[in-house]
């Protein structure tokens, strides 16, 4: 894998090269006569995930930054899954201008990579250059600690310690079992195999399914009107955000969204001004 460079200065975006191990698959595919296209037998075998990425960082690395997004996208559109893929689209929406796709996907990124250096400097850096400059309110302490003790571990090492877990749990359950007298001091490893088993599974869970979560999405219109109340009669503006704004989204109405913003500000845009992350 090639080493990612963090942004230097504006502009300066880096690019990931991704592994074909490194991509979540989960393309949807639909029999070819369905929708009128040449047969296996006659049609070329279309490119494996990882060529297409690549293609892609190809594209990128030669200028051609709408290339590269159309062939990201088209790994996007087709139902893979990747903190990389994700970022490298953020990266070519922001070179091309598109300040609210490029934060979006720099969004999604960051909920798969929480870890990484290179997309939490190119968010900021998108999001730096809003035309909304909004002052976060100042957040409790303890949802702080425990989204920095759920994202301590890295992934892979809970999917092993909750393996391990799993086994010494069986293990010990399965000996207890078949001894005639076990040793007392079994018990009590097989209540720490338990209690760490569920805690790594707890963590895991939450991380995977994103328990507790709270719904945010990036406004993508130029500019949104922000209403007092889900409807569109112009006494009830409060006031407008534009595109690249990250909002929370409190509740859904009809075709409303109430949507809440860093600094505390409530109300109401239409569904077509934003996107869930």
């Amino acid at each position: 894998m090639r080493a990612r460079r963090a942004v230097g200065r504006p502009h300066r975006l880096a690019v990931a090269v991704l592994p074909a191990v490194a991509l979540a698959l989960a393309p949807t595919t639909a029999h070819a006569s369905a929708i009128g296209l040449a047969t296996p037998q006659e049609a070329a075998p279309a490119p494996a995930p990882a060529d297409r990425f690549q293609a892609g960082n190809s594209l990128y690395q030669a200028g051609d930054h709408e290339g590269a997004l159309d062939a990201w996208l088209g790994l996007y559109e087709d139902g893979f899954e990747s903190g990389e893929l994700y970022y490298n689209i953020g990266n070519a929406y922001f070179r091309l201008g598109e300040l609210g796709q490029a934060i979006l996907f720099y969004e999604r990124a960051r909920v798969a990579l929480p870890r990484d250096e290179s997309v939490r400097t190119n968010l900021e850096l998108a999001r730096s250059l809003t035309a909304d400059q909004i002052t976060p309110l100042p957040g409790f302490w303890a949802p702080r600690v425990v989204r920095w003790a759920v994202q301590l571990v890295p992934r892979g090492w809970l999917i092993a310690i909750l393996a391990l877990g799993y086994l010494g749990l069986a293990s010990i359950l399965l000996y207890r079992l078949l001894s005639t007298g076990p040793p007392y001091w079994t018990r009590h490893a097989a209540v720490a195999a338990a209690a760490l088993t569920l805690v790594v599974g707890t963590n895991l869970l939450i991380r995977e399914f994103g328990i507790g979560r709270a719904e945010r999405g990036v406004i993508l219109q130029t500019e949104a009107a922000v209403q007092s109340a889900p409807s569109d009669d112009p006494s009830l503006q409060l006031f407008t955000i534009h595109e690249g704004a990250v909002v929370r989204i409190d509740r859904r109405s009809s075709d409303w969204l109430e949507i809440v913003l860093e600094d505390g500000k409530v109300g109401w845009v239409r569904v077509g001004d934003l996107e869930t992350i």
